[in-house]
């Protein structure tokens, strides 16, 4: 399915809802103020859309597929037991883990504490530009296993993942 078909279906929701206000109050000289309202909300809402098809479409792409496994609450947070990534050759379980959590955002609050991190960007002038950067640690108690090793125990989210390989999320108490 190509991006197009996102953008187009809320470019006809616009349309629709354009000829509806035309047709329910013609020349009224508040559509266009309406219409101004409107296409704020739905270019929102098309970004949102584009945004979760992107991510969606990003599970699907790579050399090989990986299978996740999820037990305890996320299941039920993810309303399945687990789901198939795929990946590129090469790839460390950030990736793995970063397409799951983008895939499942509802899930990411549950398995990581989130901790910022300052750092510094250079602009093409040479200026520094304080920048703070998201960084996610698995939460105490959970266990992200691969191929049945905590990657704590391994190179932590370093760690390769190669094809074949099996990736188990299991929370506290398990």
């Amino acid at each position: 399915v190509p991006p197009i078909y996102v953008t187009g279906s809320v470019s006809l929701v616009h349309a629709t809802f354009a000829r509806f206000l035309d047709e329910e109050m013609p020349g009224n000289p508040v559509i266009p103020a309406a219409l101004a309202a409107w296409n704020k909300v739905l270019a929102m809402h098309q970004h949102l859309m584009l945004l979760g098809y992107h991510r969606a479409r990003a599970v699907d792409a790579g050399d090989f597929a990986v299978s996740v496994r999820f037990f305890g609450r996320l299941r039920t947070l993810a309303e399945a037991p687990g789901m198939t990534l795929h990946l590129r050759d090469g790839a460390p379980m950030t990736d793995a883990l970063r397409k799951l959590f983008n895939y499942h955002p509802q899930l990411r609050t549950a398995v990581f504490t989130c901790e910022w991190s300052d750092g510094v960007r250079f602009d093409r002038a040479g200026t520094p530009w304080f920048e703070a950067v998201p960084v996610y640690r698995v939460k105490p108690m959970w266990r992200v296993l691969l191929n049945g090793k905590d990657i704590s125990y391994l190179d932590g989210p370093a760690t390769m993942v190669t094809p074949g390989d099996e990736i188990h999320i299991f929370p506290p108490g398990r």
